[in-house]
């Protein structure tokens, strides 16, 4: 799919669903969104340069990542999506400057994305921007009219947009690292809680808690992985604004970025250790709830030696056992079986055992 986003008179209108043939000539930002090979091709024929392939966008090298081709500047990096399904992961998005335009390409769906784009198009688009605007000249029940020629007043650039983009992206990182770190602290609040209680913790408590902790600790590698991609993009963009000579504010927002980037890394790095930390938490637990059920059994089994002891003496089959024909040997092997039970007992929970 092709979403076109043309500037007019300092405004940004939009286009969905573009058809290959359809592709204005006159788009500042081109998003690519899951491409077939034909809506490839109507781009490469535009901007005269090679689209990468899925697989090459995959690729770890820098040099895969970071490059100039054909008059293109090419920059992949990995971007965290699917926060607000509840099923986070991250893919590969590649931003491709050339000349005015920016191309974005990418297979999955960051909300980053959405939000700029509504942000881009303030005032044009209705309350969630889905819809697709309708540009002056065109007729939906025709062919299209020659679009108008751009204004000259002063909009949004592809190297403006391109910056914006990254912007967005990043302050979703830091809602996203906000919170984990909330959920964090939940997880803390539920453990030391339930060390507080007397009653022994459940086992699928346990497991709850483990597996809340895993997924806080997966999602924070994988945002940090994330973080390392753009990272390793923003000298190599920094590089670019340097030769295409944009506004100096451009340059002073790369900046911004690469420092909110070392201050979100040095977060990660408090929140792995914080992961680690609940989670050994929790294994201790696991291990004091373990023991204490181990030392329950080993002190019914020490109680019941004494008893047991004098069962088997008096169930031996000796013919001369002066309490067999004693009338109140079965009371005093009884009481003694008790009080061989209740010594033991009483002695460790002096030694505070119990």
């Amino acid at each position: 799919m092709i979403d076109a986003y043309i500037a007019f008179g300092g405004q940004v209108r939009r286009q969905t669903a573009i058809r290959p043939d359809e592709l204005p000539p006159e788009a500042i930002w081109i998003d690519l969104r899951n491409p077939t090979r034909e809506e490839e091709k109507a781009v490469e024929r535009l901007c005269g340069l090679e689209v990468p392939t899925r697989e090459e966008m995959r690729e770890i090298e820098v040099s895969s990542r970071l490059y100039s081709e054909d008059g293109g500047d090419f920059m992949t990096t990995s971007i965290v999506y699917g926060l607000d399904e509840g099923r986070p992961d991250f893919g590969p998005v590649t931003f491709i400057l050339v000349e005015n335009r920016l191309i974005t390409l990418r297979y999955t769906e960051p909300r980053s994305f959405a939000i700029y784009a509504n942000k881009l198009c303030r005032g044009e688009a209705n309350g969630d921007g889905e819809r697709a605007l309708q540009l002056p000249g065109f007729d939906l029940y025709g062919p299209p009219a020659a679009p108008p020629k751009p204004s000259r007043a002063k909009g949004p650039t592809a190297d403006s947009i391109a910056v914006g983009l990254l912007e967005t992206v990043i302050d979703r990182v830091a809602d996203l690292l906000e919170a984990i770190a909330a959920d964090l602290d939940r997880i803390g609040t539920d453990i030391f809680r339930s060390s507080a209680d007397n009653t022994p913790t459940p086992t699928s408590d346990f497991k709850q808690l483990l597996r809340r902790i895993g997924a806080a600790g997966d999602l924070s590698s994988r945002t940090r992985e994330s973080l390392a991609t753009i990272d390793r993009l923003l000298p190599f963009l920094q590089f670019v604004l340097d030769r295409r000579k944009p506004q100096k504010e451009l340059k002073l927002r790369v900046k911004a970025m690469a420092r909110d980037i070392h201050s979100l890394n040095d977060f990660v790095s408090f929140l792995s250790n914080k992961t680690t930390f609940l989670l050994d938490t929790t294994v201790g637990m696991i291990s004091i709830e373990q023991n204490a059920i181990i030392k329950i059994f080993s002190v019914a089994a020490v109680g019941f030696m004494p008893p047991t002891l004098v069962a088997s003496i008096y169930g031996m089959n000796f013919v001369h056992m002066p309490e067999l024909n004693w009338p109140l040997g079965y009371p005093m092997a009884l009481g003694l079986m008790v009080l061989s039970a209740v010594l033991p007992l009483m002695f460790f929970r002096h030694k505070k055992w119990l």
